[in-house]
């Protein structure tokens, strides 16, 4: 069995997006289940916390504990975060 890894990096929506409000809104509520299918989907075990920023609304702090490799988290990540619209941030 792989050993388990913590992540944590910060979502946020740049200050230009384009999506509308209520969309930016809906998805900001729904990261903790979509990105806990994602990293499920290849470790079943992967769970997923989604927490509040300091910087507001368009900001969510997200935390990782998986098996999955580096590349597959950044692959992951970087799929999704172009398909919204979002940046993401490793936090220290």
């Amino acid at each position: 069995m792989s050993p388990k890894t913590n992540f944590s990096f910060e979502l946020q929506y740049p200050a230009l997006a384009g999506a509308p409000q209520a969309q930016r809104t809906q998805l900001m509520a729904s990261l903790g289940p979509a990105l806990q299918a994602l990293f499920a989907a290849g470790d079943s075990a992967a769970t997923v916390v989604v927490s509040d920023s300091h910087k507001g609304s368009g900001h969510k702090i997200v935390e990782l504990v998986t098996t999955l490799p580096d590349m597959e988290i950044a692959g992951i990540l970087k799929t999704f975060s172009e398909q919204h619209g979002l940046s993401v941030q490793a936090l220290e």
